[in-house]
């Protein structure tokens, strides 16, 4: 395990039962990057509609789902979407694998 896995918010969330080890996770990838597809071209839909709350929200999930995909791709399943930014950070941001401004962008719409 990388240092990053060792971070203090990433333990809680462990100790919580938020973020779980999941055996069937990787099977799960192509789902998640699949609804992640989906809900991106929703969004844009939406967005020529004129629907910028609804755009907002479904560009989120878009995000979610793509973000999802990864934790499953380490191994790992969230139970609650700031506990998926927590794994995100420590699995992938920490071990360098993924830049901080993705991760921002996420909690930016998320607010």
């Amino acid at each position: 395990m990388g240092k990053g896995i060792k971070g203090a918010e990433f333990q809680e969330c462990l100790n919580k039962g938020r973020i779980k080890k999941f055996a069937a996770a990787k099977a799960l990838v192509p789902k998640e990057l699949k609804i992640s597809k989906e809900d991106l071209v929703t969004a844009a839909d939406s967005c020529k509609e004129g629907n910028y709350k609804w755009a907002t929200i479904q560009a989120y999930y878009s995000m979610f789902h793509a973000v999802r995909a990864l934790i499953y791709s380490a191994g790992y399943r969230e139970k609650s979407h700031y506990c998926l930014i927590v794994a995100i950070k420590s699995l992938f941001v920490a071990e360098g694998l993924l830049d901080l401004s993705l991760v921002e962008a996420i909690q930016m719409a998320k607010t």
